[in-house]
């Protein structure tokens, strides 16, 4: 394989975009992220690649794109305790397949007719219009059609082998006007993950896909500890998860345990402290409460308290196995690249019995936002969540509701959710003005917006 960095500034997380057939770095120029370097794969002759060149980097975000998906899970086992998100686009784990991949006779039509004529023509296909084929031209790979032959037959030849590969993928994106791998196929492929149908051909707009599904999490830390002074008087809707998730702890009569002698809470995302209070009461003189945030100092302290300040995501990553009883979060893990990838190192870490409870937003959460921003998380939905929980986790519980907030104009929307810190509108606010003016009002003159909290209690088998 070879690689180059297209971005690089020093940053200590990584996007590492694994490219489809036929390509080289020359496509992704000028693709940008806040806080990421940026670093393109290609050529799948070799299985093999040098990660050296990725050492100084804490976090490593995968965007595998086409015959590059099943390329990826071979090359990222050598990385893969950094690695966070990892995003399927317009590709399966089966290259070459008549239900679940290229069907075959496409396939081996495309590698015996292959030209410079035929070529041209696969990469118009690809591009899905004239004007976006003539957008790709300015940028057009530089590869020989003897290598682009060896590299194709190397996916028709090639066995899968399963004990080679790493096969969790967070998310699957699916263009829906796709000319090589067929939509229908891909959503067979993908039908017990997590994935989503976008308005695009085989090359999708990979700013957009950056941009929607690689969290800008430099700019969410700076957003809460902005809106920290406000946030506990506007965050109604934060306020009555916890107050929910206290229930959900005292009927599963989780405080009797939480105030052992020796036992281990983790708070992930503690904020202002709403839930560390709960908690702190919960586990009095003998349990240990330990609270994590990115933004926030400590809200509480004590002998048997203490706070961390960081990336929980990462720091979940290096904590040792099987060390706490209680995993809690509240309206953290929305924000986290890889919530598949949380829930694995939760089972790490959580001691035989233990418990995790999860209080976060589900798919339609602000729709009436992002409706109009075309901006927003890329949350999952309950049932996605359901998809993503691994062996060895039972779910005990698992919710969700709606809360609407009513405001007098929708000026007054924004100005909430800049109180609790929500990036509604990502960098930069220009357009801000004109998603106000276009903000629909109810036939009573109301502006409404639509919460969807979720809440998981799981335990460790």
């Amino acid at each position: 394989m070879q690689h180059r960095h297209i971005y690089k500034e020093g940053n200590p997380r990584l996007i590492i975009i694994f490219a489809g057939w036929a390509m080289d770095a020359a496509p992704f120029a000028g693709l940008r992220r806040p806080g990421y370097d940026i670093m393109v794969v290609w050529d799948y002759r070799s299985p093999d690649i040098d990660w050296s060149c990725v050492s100084g980097y804490a976090e490593i975000c995968v965007v595998a794109w086409s015959l590059g998906v099943y390329s990826a899970a071979r090359a990222i086992r050598g990385i893969s305790s950094r690695v966070t998100l990892r995003l399927a686009v317009n590709g399966t784990m089966s290259p070459v397949d008549r239900l679940e991949g290229i069907p075959d006779d496409v396939f081996d039509g495309t590698l015996a007719g292959l030209d410079e004529r035929n070529l041209t023509k696969f990469y118009r296909r690809v591009s899905g219009s004239r004007a976006a084929f003539e957008s790709f031209s300015a940028k057009m790979p530089r590869r020989s059609i003897t290598e682009l032959k060896a590299e194709l037959a190397l996916f028709r030849t090639e066995p899968i082998l399963e004990n080679e590969i790493d096969g969790r993928w967070d998310r699957a994106v699916i263009g829906r006007d796709d000319a090589i791998f067929p939509p229908a196929n891909q959503c067979r492929a993908w039908a017990k993950h997590p994935y989503s149908l976008i308005d695009a051909p085989h090359l999708p707009d990979f700013q957009f896909l950056l941009d929607r599904y690689v969290v800008d999490k430099d700019m969410t830390g700076k957003r809460f500890a902005a809106g920290e002074a406000t946030y506990d008087s506007e965050a109604s809707v934060q306020s009555g998860l916890v107050e929910r998730m206290r229930v959900v702890m005292e009927r599963a009569s989780l405080p009797a345990h939480m105030c052992r002698r020796g036992s281990r809470t983790i708070e992930i995302g503690s904020g202002t402290g709403k839930l560390s209070k709960v908690l702190d009461g919960y586990a009095g003189r003998f349990g240990f409460v330990e609270m994590w945030d990115m933004a926030s100092g400590a809200p509480l302290s004590g002998p048997m308290r203490k706070f961390r300040t960081g990336d929980a995501e990462l720091i979940m990553m290096r904590e040792p196995s099987g060390s706490a009883d209680f995993i809690v979060s509240a309206s953290t893990v929305q924000w986290f690249n890889s919530p598949s990838r949380f829930l694995c190192e939760c089972l790490r870490v959580l001691a035989p019995g233990g418990c995790l409870l999860v209080g976060t937003y589900v798919e339609g959460n602000l729709a009436e936002i992002s409706s109009l921003t075309g901006r927003g998380l890329p949350l999952l939905s309950l049932a996605d969540w359901l998809k993503i929980v691994p062996a060895g986790l039972d779910v005990a519980l698992a919710e969700e509701y709606t809360e609407v907030m009513e405001f007098d104009s929708a000026i007054d929307i924004f100005r909430h959710l800049k109180a609790t810190g929500v990036n509604s509108l990502g960098r930069g606010e220009a357009g801000l003005r004109g998603v106000i003016r276009s903000f629909p009002a109810s036939l009573d003159g109301k502006y409404r917006i639509s919460y969807k909290p979720a809440i998981l209690l799981l335990y460790k088998k």
